[in-house]
């Protein structure tokens, strides 16, 4: 599987698992943040996106639509975008069987063209897959209403990424790297560095041991 793109690696397993993201868990779409006591960036954004009044939403690099169908179902509007054509299909799938709409686009997220302003822009386990993530983060502060939020997971370089890994190109962030220098000026609704913590969720891989960035930011506005 050595020099495989990103997009050829999750075609290949989004291929292979009928559920790659959230397989076994009963409660993988629910909206009530008490389901959620290992992962604070999904008590705090179901804690805010419940407490305001539905809009527009992104999710890039959107994976097979867990983000994307919860928000959908606290009735937001949700924006897919997912360069993998398997995953993209699997959205559409999953969001049929719980009831919801969600639009799904298939692009390169570099390529893609923001449409409006955005209450929630959802960047999760994304960015590690882009070495130049500034003009990205730049394009997503631009399309964010203002008293939006951002909300960004991604590795960070507290650890080395893990050899079962090295079959496609991955970029981290240092903690006080290009993500945290670009979020100076808004405010922090959360950011947490999860440090070399134990991931034995995907099914294709040995369990190994990863560092995140996890970030909440609210842009500067009503």
């Amino acid at each position: 599987m050595s020099g495989m793109t990103v997009v050829d690696y999750f075609d290949d397993v989004y291929g292979r698992f009928d559920r790659f993201w959230g397989n076994g868990i009963a409660w993988r779409y629910s909206t009530d943040p008490d389901d959620y006591p290992t992962s604070l960036i999904s008590q705090t954004v179901f804690r805010i996106a419940g407490s305001r009044k539905p809009g527009p939403v992104l999710d890039l690099g959107a994976g097979e639509g867990l983000d994307a169908i919860r928000l959908a179902r606290l009735g937001y509007r949700v924006h897919a975008v997912e360069a993998s054509s398997v995953g993209a299909a699997k959205i559409r799938r999953f969001a049929a069987e719980m009831g919801v709409v969600v639009d799904v686009e298939v692009c390169d997220v570099r390529d893609f063209r923001f449409g409006t302003e955005y209450e929630f822009i959802i960047c999760n386990g994304l960015l590690h897959y882009i070495a130049d993530k500034e003009p990205l983060i730049r394009r997503m502060q631009q399309a964010t209403a203002p008293g939006g939020y951002n909300v960004i997971s991604t590795w960070s370089t507290f650890t080395p990424v893990p050899e079962c890994h090295g079959n496609i190109p991955a970029y981290c962030d240092d903690e006080e790297g290009v993500i945290r220098s670009r979020y100076r000026h808004w405010v922090t609704e959360l950011v947490y560095f999860e440090r070399d913590k134990l991931e034995t969720s995907h099914q294709n891989l040995p369990s190994h041991r990863h560092s995140f960035i996890k970030l909440i930011a609210k842009k500067p506005g009503p």
